[in-house]
This record gives structure tokens, sequence and C-alpha cells, in this order.
């Protein structure tokens, strides 16, 4: 029959028509990933890129420098927020003295935050007109020519030759073990003192201002200053020595010598030092000469253990004194020896002081 198609052809049609359909169906799906991969790039890219930096916790580093140290030499890292995490920091600060380490986070999508964490100085020792600022292990970490902020100064330790990035040369082990061991516990303490000394004797000595604490020799320092954390914000605003020489874990007083600075009316001030505190209780000492007559008085603030469980307040012992030559007295019950209004440390008395 003239015109007719053979059903072969047909079918090879349909195939081909098949064929090209699923070819162009393939390349839509592949059109399409490709654009949805293009767009996540682009989100990526754009969506977290870095606009804003943020550095905190530096103090010896501006902003400026911690930013050029981190996030310089890394600009495919640095500028995205999210890949700038895999920013290798410790390579980045290696021969930066002061840094211990730099951690890199996000804040929202745009900005990074670099929050640094410097070395803990624990002191200085003044050497040959320089200030040698050293660390919880003795290593000297920055000379500088002006005191560190925050930073006390250490009197009494005798050093040589020294170099920093190395251990303090020349220093007496026990002195540096004693300071480094008390530095470790002042960095967990909101309360820093100005200076330590190392007085007679070679014991430690702290000052608060104007408050002198004598820490006494290394046995039971932790214990002695956990009770001086706790101590020291009763004697806010006061002059005196705080005596911790003795201070163990049986111990329940401690003694503090008010210097009031007008020797007349130091029972006065007792009272209202009492009446401004729960936990303090003063008491007045009046030496008298061979005759009788009163030649001067003190003050003696009797501190009690503030660890106290039954109560915040002092209570008086009622123990009786036994009079020494010396003019010291020892409580019989307690069997704890404190030291009078009069009596200080180093064998002075408060008239002559």
């Amino acid at each position: 029959m003239q015109g007719s198609v053979p059903a072969g052809s047909v079918h090879q049609k349909r195939l081909k028509g098949n064929q090209m359909s699923r070819k162009k169906k393939r390349a839509i799906l592949v059109l399409s990933v490709i654009g949805i991969l293009a767009a996540a790039v682009l989100f990526f890219v754009l969506g977290f890129r870095v606009t804003a930096v943020k550095v905190q916790g530096n103090k010896f580093y501006t902003d400026d420098e911690i930013r050029s140290m981190i996030l310089e030499d890394s600009t495919v890292l640095s500028g995205n927020s999210i890949l700038a995490g895999y920013i290798r920091t410790e390579e980045k600060t290696k021969e930066a003295n002061m840094i211990d380490q730099v951690k890199v986070s996000r804040q929202g999508r745009n900005t990074l935050v670099l929050k640094v964490k410097e070395k803990q100085l624990i002191g200085y020792v003044e050497y040959q007109g320089q200030y040698v600022n050293f660390d919880r292990q003795g290593i000297v970490q920055i000379i500088t020519d002006t005191p560190v902020e925050d930073v006390p100064r250490v009197d009494g330790l005798e050093i040589q030759d020294v170099q920093e990035q190395e251990k303090l040369n020349g220093v007496n082990t026990r002195k540096l073990n004693t300071i480094l061991s008390v530095g470790k516990m002042l960095e967990k303490t909101s309360q820093k003192p100005d200076r330590l000394e190392f007085g007679n004797l070679n014991q430690l000595v702290l000052y608060y201002g104007d408050i002198e604490v004598r820490m006494g020799d290394d046995e039971n320092m932790e214990e002695k200053m956990n009770r001086l954390e706790g101590i020291l914000p009763q004697l806010s605003g006061m002059k005196g020595i705080l005596h911790m020489e003795n201070v163990s874990e049986d111990s329940t007083n401690v003694v503090f010598d008010q210097d009031t600075g007008e020797s007349g009316d130091a029972s006065e001030n007792s009272q209202e030092t009492q009446q401004g505190s729960d936990s303090v209780d003063t008491g007045e000492d009046t030496a008298q000469d061979e005759t009788g007559d009163q030649t001067g008085n003190a003050d003696g603030m009797d501190i009690n253990d503030y660890y106290q469980e039954d109560s915040g307040s002092y209570e008086e012992s009622g123990s009786s004194d036994e009079s020494y030559d010396n003019g010291s007295t020892e409580s019989q019950d307690s069997g704890y020896e404190e030291t009078s209004g009069l009596e200080y440390t180093d064998g002075s008395d408060a008239s002559e002081r």
C-alpha cells in the first residue's frame, strides 16, 4: 500500500525520542544540581564572610597586633567565619612570649571572636634598673622598663643574670618555691597584694594597702591563704598587722594588731570596729610602768575563724591569761598563742613602733 510507514521505523523513532527526552532530563538534573551547589557555595562565601573581628582577654598586646598575628597570611581561612576555626593559632603565636593560647570562635554569621589567654605573671623582681616578670613556674616571661599593672613586687629574692624564657637564676630554692606556691593560690583570688616580701628569718609578708599580713614560714600555707581571703574584707579601711603565722587547720583565732594612729582613742576606735562587723571582736590592752601609771595603749583585734559553722560572730573564749616576762599572753584553754595589742612578732612594743 503506497504511503504506508513500516512499523519498525515508528518504533525506532519512539526509542530515539525517549532517549533524547532522558538526556534532556539528565541535563536538566545536572544543571539543577550545579545551580544548587553554586548557590550553596555563594551563600557559604558571602553569607559567612567575616565583616568584624573582636579581640578579648588581651592586655600585653593591642587588638590590632592580635588580629594581624592570627589572621595575617591566612586570607582564605580568615575571610570566612567557619573556616577561620581551622587556623592553627599556636603556629601564629609561637614568637609571642606572653600569649598562652588564642581560641577562634564565631559570633553570629559574620563576626569572629579571638579569645586570648595570656600567660599569668605572679610577680616581678627589680634587677639592674629593670623589672623581671616571672610566671608560676618561675620562668622569666618579660623584662620591662616599668612595672606591669596588677603584678606584685617581690622583695628579698636575689637573682643573677636573668634572660627571658629562662628560669630565675641564683634564687634561694625554698624562697622561690614559697613564692611560686603562693602565686598560684593568688591567681584564684580577686584580692591581689601590692607587694610580697621575705622579712626576718625569711618569713613571708604580704602587703595589702595599709594591712601587713605576716604569713610566717611555708607550713599550712594553703590554709593560711584560705583564711586570709575571708578575713581581708573585714579589715577594709583599717591599718595594722594581721598575724597568720600560727594558723593551722586546728586553730580558731587570728590576731590583728590595729594601728589607730591615736593612742588616746584606742578604746573608742575598737568599739566602732566591733559595731561594723559581727565577726570581729576587739579588745584594748593597756601598758603600765612599774609605778602603775598608764604608759600607752593599743588595739588588739581577735578575728575568729570565718569558717565557724555555729555563728558568724566571735564568742569570747573566757580563758584565763597567764602573763610572761616579755609582756605577751598565752591562752590556757585553747593553747593558741596570741600576740597582745602591745607585743609584736618582731619583739617591739607598740609604743616603740
